[in-house]
């Protein structure tokens, strides 16, 4: 458990991969638009770039408070353009 270590992406991951296993048990009832396969491919692309970003981040920044504070400014620097281009 010494080797396990948490991470805002970790966590991030975490979500994608629960939310890509709730679309394909079929909780999420289909609207009009995107189709729940096309949902459950990009939520996983999404959860494997973050994993690697992830890693590439843990090699790059030792310190464990510096980690934090980049990745979490790279995931509210993800969820600002993503709400930039849902509005164009």
């Amino acid at each position: 458990m010494k080797n396990l270590k948490f991470t805002p992406l970790t966590l991030v991951v975490a979500c994608c991969v629960t939310y890509a296993f709730y679309l394909l048990l079929g909780f999420d009832t289909p609207k009009e638009g995107v189709g729940v396969n096309s949902k459950v491919f990009f939520t996983l692309l999404l959860a494997l770039i973050l994993w690697l970003t992830d890693l590439l981040f843990r090699r790059f920044v030792l310190d464990k408070r510096w980690l934090w504070l980049i990745q979490g400014s790279f995931i509210i620097l993800i969820i600002l353009m993503i709400l930039i281009f849902q509005t164009i």
